[in-house]
This record gives structure tokens, sequence and C-alpha cells, in this order.
């Protein structure tokens, strides 16, 4: 029992001793970025010098005090601060670099050419930016989830059925693309960080989708079929659709990363189809519908313009009197204060009570036949009684 208590007194001054104080989390976080390339570094340079498992444990501790001063590092808002972004961040890179070195031990001298190796090392690299992103509430951690993941599904596809050429992975992608693009709308009022970098994770597959039509596109640009390996119609309205609506959310929302990702899905759809095709080089198809979708959208922007009709004057507040006649008399014989108000509502006039030393006439006040003041009221509500001073009397 006494080793027990031991080794958890242990482990708690080692949590201690690893967790950043925020007043140096800068410092922490500055100094993480090049210790994390540092590692980084080692493992590219001494490859075939060093052994891989000396790599694989140089590595995994070197993950474990990045990511885990990332975990540890308290929260001090809804959001982490910068210094724990980059922690966590850096701590992912290292553990995408200790995945590789494990799989090297287990067996695979090229883990990413092997599509088994690589469907795991995606899984588990996605599970942890995935606890990360809730957890600690890393919206970045949530972009890297996203595009691990894609990896992952891609990854499986290839290992189990082993499909032929790209035309599945392209058609994966465009899901993945879509799937992204409803957990953003899921997301996007309560967790408004993460619901963007999906959105950019959307732009980041359909950019790889457009991507797989490059390599054998330029292979064969000079060939006299070099528009038989592009993209067909409907794969270039899919990506210029995904960059005017990257470009559009971007604009919308203020948010800058979408705009640039559409920005590249533009420029691939340029490159795409601005090879001439068998034929040579023609106006039709995409350029002439260019064209006039612009120039549509531009006319109907400068159209003359209807002024708008002028505001309605200001409705007097509650209490306020309307300037206006007083309504008549009642007639001869009618009960004291009949038709004072009648069905509009018109105020009453009573007899003043006397005045106070305090109380002033007011300018213009109505006054009766013996020379008596009235004062004008509003009429009472309805079930109120009477205001006192007797009936109302309506001013002729």
């Amino acid at each position: 029992m006494t080793e027990a208590e031991e080794l958890r007194r242990r482990a708690r001054v080692a949590t201690e001793a690893l967790r950043p104080h925020p007043h140096r989390g800068d410092l922490i976080g500055a100094g993480a970025i090049p210790f994390t390339l540092g590692v980084v570094l080692v493992n590219v340079r001494l490859d075939s010098s060093w052994g891989t498992g000396i790599f694989f444990v140089l590595t995994a501790l070197a993950c474990a005090l990045v990511l885990g001063m990332g975990v540890l590092a308290p929260l001090e808002g809804e959001r982490p601060r910068a210094y724990q972004q980059v922690l966590l961040l850096g701590g992912l890179v290292l553990l995408f670099v200790t995945l590789l070195r494990l799989a090297q031990v287990l067996g695979s001298d090229a883990p990413l050419n092997a599509q088994g190796s690589t469907f795991w090392i995606a899984t588990l690299l996605a599970s942890s930016a995935t606890w990360l992103a809730r957890e600690r509430r890393s919206a970045i951690c949530a972009l890297v989830a996203a595009v691990a993941g894609g990896v992952a599904l891609l990854a499986f596809v290839g290992w189990v059925f082993h499909p032929h050429g790209p035309g599945s992975t392209r058609w994966i992608l465009f899901l993945v693309a879509i799937g992204l693009v409803f957990g953003a709308l899921v997301l996007r009022d309560r967790r408004r960080r993460e619901s963007v970098y999906l959105i950019d994770a959307a732009g980041l597959a359909m950019l790889v989708l457009g991507l797989t039509y490059v390599g054998s596109l330029f292979s064969l640009t000079f060939a006299a079929d070099a528009g038989s390996v592009g993209p067909g119609a409907g794969w270039k309205l899919i990506l210029l659709a995904a960059g005017l609506g990257l470009v559009a959310y971007a604009g919308v929302d203020e948010e800058p990363g979408p705009a640039y990702i559409g920005a590249l899905n533009l420029l691939l759809f340029l490159v795409l189809d601005g090879i001439p095709g068998r034929d040579g080089a023609s106006l039709w198809f995409w350029p002439v519908v260019l064209l006039l979708a612009g120039g549509a959208m531009i006319a109907a922007g400068l159209r003359p313009r209807v002024p708008l009709p002028p505001e309605p004057p200001p409705v007097d507040g509650p209490g306020e009197t309307v300037p206006g006649p007083f309504p008549p008399s009642p007639a001869p014989g009618s009960a004291p204060g009949a038709g004072a108000t009648g069905a509009t509502g018109a105020p009453f006039a009573r007899p003043a009570r006397p005045l106070g030393p305090e109380q002033e006439t007011p300018p213009g006040a109505p006054e009766g036949e013996d020379g008596s003041e009235f004062v004008v009221e509003p009429p009472p509500a309805a079930g109120q009684p009477p205001a006192p001073g007797g009936p109302p009397v309506a001013v002729e």
C-alpha cells in the first residue's frame, strides 16, 4: 500500500511538473515549434544511420512531452490559447511520426505505401485528434481529424476492395466532402470554429479530387488524345461549384481559410478546363456559360434602382393627447358625462380641484361658465372607477 501511494505521489509530482503555467505559455509554445522540427529532422537525416527502435523510443518520448503539455495546460476560456493550439498540433505531428516508426518496428518497410498500415495509422491519428478536439475544444484538431479520417477511409477501400483506377477514389472524396459539409452545418451554431475547419477539410477533399487528374493530364498534354484524359463535364461542374461555394462562404461568414482553398479549386478548374480538347480551342462550353452567368449577375446588380418610399411618421406614445377639437356636449336630459368619450375615446374634461400653492393653471386651459378652470384628462381604462371630483363634463 505504501509503494502504491508513493507511485501516485510521484505521478502527481510529474504531472504538475509538465503542466505549463499560463504566464509562461507563450514561451513554451514558441519553444515547442523548433523542438518538434528538430525531432522530425533527426528522423529524416539519420534514417539510414540509426536503428528503427531508437527512432521509435525517442520520437515517442518527445510526443509524450509535447502532447502531454498541451493536454495538461489549463483552459482559461471557452477556447484554448494560441500556445495550447501549438502544443496540440506539434504533439499530433510527433504522434504521426511515432506511428510510422511503430509500423516499421512491426515489419512494414514503407508504411505509407501499404494500404493496411496506412489505414490503422490514419485511424489512430484521427481518433486522437477527435478526442483532443472534443475534450480540449481545439478547432485545429478537428481539421486534423477530418483529414486523417478521409485518408483512413480511402486506405480502407483500397485495402479491402482493391479498386482499379482512380474513379473510386474520386467518388469517395466527393462523398467525404458532402459529409463534411453536413457536419459543418450541424456544428455551425454550437461550435463555429470547428464548423469552419470542416468546410476547409471539404475544400481540401475537392482539391485532392481535382489533383487526381493533373498527373495523367500533363503527361499527355501534347498527345493527340490529350482531351480524353481530363475530367468530364460533370466533374468540372463539381469542381467549379466547390470553388465558388467556398469563396461565397468565406465572403458571407468573413472567414479567410475557405477563400484560399476555394481560390485553389478555381485555379485547378482553370488548369483542367483550359487545355484544348480533341477538336482544338473553342468557346463552347464553359467559357460561354461563365461569361453569360457572370454578365447576368453584374447586370442585375447595376439595374436602375427604385427610390424607397418615405418613412412613416412617428406614432404618438401612450398617454399623449393628440391635438384636436373636443367632442360636443351631451344632449339635454342625458346622463352626466354621456357622450363625453364617444366611440373614439376622446379625452374627458372635469372641473379642476382647488390648486395648491405649488400648482399652476396650464396656459390656455378651458374655463367653465362660472370662471372655474377645467383640466383635460384621458378617459379612464375599462373597469376603473371615474376620477375623483365628480362626474366628467365635456368641454364645449
